[in-house]
């Protein structure tokens, strides 16, 4: 398969004139400070955010397009989004501010969101030890120790067995059982 783009790359490169060939260069050499310069842009916001609300931070995304900083996502209060944004236009080569920021209180913190990260990981270690590669279909989701398992399983005894080794794994205080068995 990679020999086949491979020659289609080249023989499209074939067709074009060496003039077609320097402006395509050209373009994309003209293009590439623009594009170093909002990525600069994005990292350095987004490490001001984590100095500013880093569980905040987590959860919104930062993009730039030739100095134009768009913001998105969620922060947990209108003074950390009114924040973000003030320190997004105080950044150093930014044009503009976009800002479609939602406040949401209830954001979980990192602390958080890791343990519910490790909760996950250790279900879906016990459920491919039980099942093995049956368990792949499954899908795990953990907030807060509770533990959602959805997927489609070949068997009852199977969707059972998966259920009981998510409940004896170490973190997890509930499970919701969200498989189906094929028909």
């Amino acid at each position: 398969m990679k020999l086949l783009i491979v020659i289609a790359c080249v023989a499209s490169l074939w067709s074009c004139t060496s003039q077609q060939i320097d402006s395509a260069g050209n373009t994309v050499a003209s293009a590439a400070p623009a594009l170093v310069n909002d990525a600069l842009l994005v990292a350095q916001i987004e490490s001001t955010f984590v100095t500013i609300d880093a569980d905040s931070a987590l959860h919104t995304a930062v993009a730039s397009h030739h100095g134009v900083v768009t913001l998105g996502g969620a922060v947990k209060s209108a003074s950390i989004r009114d924040r973000f944004v003030a320190s997004a236009k105080a950044t150093q080569g930014v044009s503009g501010v976009k800002s479609t920021l939602a406040i949401d209180p209830h954001l979980p913190s990192a602390r958080n969101q890791a343990a519910d990260f490790a909760v996950t990981v250790a279900v879906e270690g016990s459920l491919a030890a039980q099942a093995g590669i049956n368990a792949l279909p499954v899908r795990v989701v953990a907030h807060a120790g509770a533990v959602t398992l959805s997927g489609t399983v070949d068997s009852a005894a199977l969707a059972s067995t998966m259920v009981a080794a998510a409940k004896k794994t170490p973190g997890v205080t509930s499970v919701v059982d969200r498989l189906s068995v094929k028909s």
